[in-house]
């Protein structure tokens, strides 16, 4: 193996243990001496490769961030009638999450840590990775709606389908005979039912 190899090698070593912390732990157990110890490798490669703990953090959501959307289809038309083309987008993101339950879980942890935890880092890249789950929410609410993706009905209904996510990932983390599609399969005609709630009350 490669010098260059070996090290893309150690940096995933220490990406896949503090994902595999902090999703079970949280935040604070993924202390530099525990990434040590779980990924087996010498603590001057966490250094190299990340500076810091906050690094560290930094590269676990971006790599889960992109794994993540990168499953997702980006529906740039609609797909048959609005009920059909939420019910489309539903089923993705729910395979994607069953795919992918580190990724939010590990949102949820940091989500619930104290918002002044080192500095704010941790709500910061909560909030970078939630901005870009609802960039992509607003222009699909576009697509299905007809309404601006800037507006602030396209955020409203955005924010609520993010909601009815989070809730519904909890929910099947507490339980794991549930399932996320079938907790959802009501988002699509609830979100039409909010579109028709909020005209002339949101611009």
């Amino acid at each position: 193996m490669t010098p260059n190899r070996r090290g893309a090698r150690s940096r995933e070593l220490v990406l896949d243990a503090a994902e595999r912390l902090m999703a079970e732990k949280g935040y604070g157990a993924a202390t530099v001496a525990a990434l040590v110890e779980e990924a087996r490798i010498p603590p001057s490669s966490v250094y190299h490769y990340f500076d810091s703990k906050e690094g560290v953090l930094l590269a676990v959501m971006e790599r889960g961030a992109e794994r993540f959307f990168a499953v997702l289809p980006d529906f740039d038309a609609r797909v048959g009638t609005q009920t059909d083309h939420l019910q489309a987008l539903v089923e993705a993101v729910a395979a994607a999450l069953e795919r992918n339950p580190d990724f939010l879980r590990i949102l949820v942890v940091m989500a619930t840590q104290p918002v002044n935890a080192d500095g704010g880092e941790v709500h910061r890249v909560v909030h970078r990775v939630r901005e870009i789950a609802l960039k992509r929410l607003r222009a699909q609410m576009q697509i299905v709606f007809g309404v601006d993706r800037d507006s602030a009905v396209a955020d409203h209904l955005a924010r609520f389908a993010l909601a009815a996510f989070d809730g519904a990932f909890v929910a099947c983390q507490a339980n794991a005979k549930l399932r996320l599609a079938d907790l959802l399969r009501h988002l699509p005609a609830a979100l039409i039912a909010v579109r028709r709630a909020s005209r002339g009350e949101l611009s």
